[in-house]
């Protein structure tokens, strides 16, 4: 259940009344790799594999979901858990993420990362093969607006939305945590293996580092987020050459890195 109804009482203009609202649930999910613990977050229960998975994607763990063996909900413990196992064993890199695993909850994303001055060395140069519009982002936006399904009911969720170069949309996921939901519709992705599909992102959140980097590896031209960017965001994405637009409302938004790929009216 990803919905809670809870009572409360409503205080507006002088008088009280006792009514109910609906809740986006929140809960822990724990990541186990080959029967180790790797990854602990609070988020929407649904789409726990797909989740999952881009995690590992995203954390650099796993470059194709090729190396994965099995995925699957660990319910004798608890369906909050799930069980991942690599075809090859954990080699020196990757210990090292396990060593600096962190609890990770919905306000902040993921915790406890160091930043290092080489950040930008990691992230691959993208493609140039996109050219679109205003209008058309505008549209795509719509497309991710009418798909949270639990934000209708709670307004409590942050949406993803993955779309080809022509704005055929590839995965949506919504989560309490903006990180999370695009990990989701990543997730989707490479299970659907549509990763050299995936150009255009469409976010309901503000535009940080780690939404710049998750978009990189996964090669994405276009980010477009409602909210504000962060400074290191703006240089991970001119590094990257990645379209950066922020502040995106409709037709509207402010073009930080990369204008070539979007097209103005004449």
């Amino acid at each position: 259940m990803n919905v809670v109804d809870i009572p409360l009482i409503k205080y507006e203009n002088g008088k009280h009344t006792n009514t109910h609202d609906a809740i986006a649930a929140e809960e822990p999910l724990e990541i186990f790799i080959n029967d180790r613990p790797f990854h602990m977050t609070m988020r929407l229960p649904g789409e726990e594999i797909p989740l999952s998975v881009g995690f590992l994607f995203t954390e650099g763990l796993i470059k194709t979901v090729e190396e994965v063996l099995t995925v699957s909900h660990c319910m004798d413990v608890s369906s909050n858990r799930v069980n991942v196992y690599l075809k090859n064993p954990i080699n020196d890199d990757s210990e090292k993420l396990f060593s600096r695993k962190s609890p990770s909850y919905s306000s902040c994303g993921i915790c406890g990362k160091d930043l290092t001055s080489n950040l930008s060395l990691s992230l691959p140069k993208i493609a140039n093969t996109v050219s679109t519009t205003f209008p058309k982002l505008s549209q795509l936006q719509d497309i991710l607006m009418k798909g949270q399904q639990v934000f209708k009911d709670t307004g409590g969720t942050h949406a993803a939305g993955i779309f080809d170069r022509h704005g055929t949309l590839l995965a949506l996921s919504e989560d309490i945590g903006r990180h999370n939901a695009l990990d989701k519709a990543i997730g989707k992705i490479l299970l659907a293996r549509k990763a050299d599909e995936a150009k255009i992102l469409i976010l309901s959140s503000r535009l940080s580092y780690e939404m710049v980097i998750k978009a990189a590896r996964l090669g994405i031209e276009v980010l477009t987020g409602v909210s504000s960017p962060t400074s290191l965001a703006i240089e991970l994405a001119a590094s990257a050459e990645m379209t950066l637009i922020a502040f995106h409302r409709g037709q509207c938004g402010n073009i930080y890195t990369c204008p070539e790929r979007i097209i103005f009216d004449k």
